[in-house]
């Protein structure tokens, strides 16, 4: 048995910002150099990637990617630094609150003698 914590970014009105899904798909689009590549590396369709950096975009207020158009070569993607520390913000809280998690998890847990 072992805990698991998601975690999500909302607006102050409660519309969703980002969580784990889109963490893996920027993460994905970063390592594999483009949009289209980054969402089937992780198993999610084109469109639903394309929605969803798009929704994203909106509601933060700042552009997550650099889209190059590329005739043969199929164009590529890099994240902005807006989009960089945005991950390395949310990783951060996401580490902590594993770490918690599991130290809570262990108290309440522990075998008793």
């Amino acid at each position: 048995m072992r805990p698991r914590v998601k975690f999500w970014l909302e607006t102050p009105e409660g519309k969703y910002l980002m969580g784990p899904g889109l963490y893996r798909l920027l993460l994905a689009v970063a390592q594999q150099g483009n949009l289209k590549e980054g969402a089937r590396h992780i198993g999610m369709s084109y469109r639903k990637a394309w929605d969803q950096v798009r929704e994203a975009e909106e509601r933060l207020g700042f552009t997550l990617l650099y889209k190059h158009s590329g005739g043969e070569s199929g164009g590529s993607s890099q994240l902005t630094p807006q989009a960089q520390e945005l991950l390395e913000r949310y990783s951060k809280v996401v580490e902590g609150l594993e770490r918690v998690v599991r130290e809570q998890f262990a108290r309440a847990f522990e075998p008793v003698e």
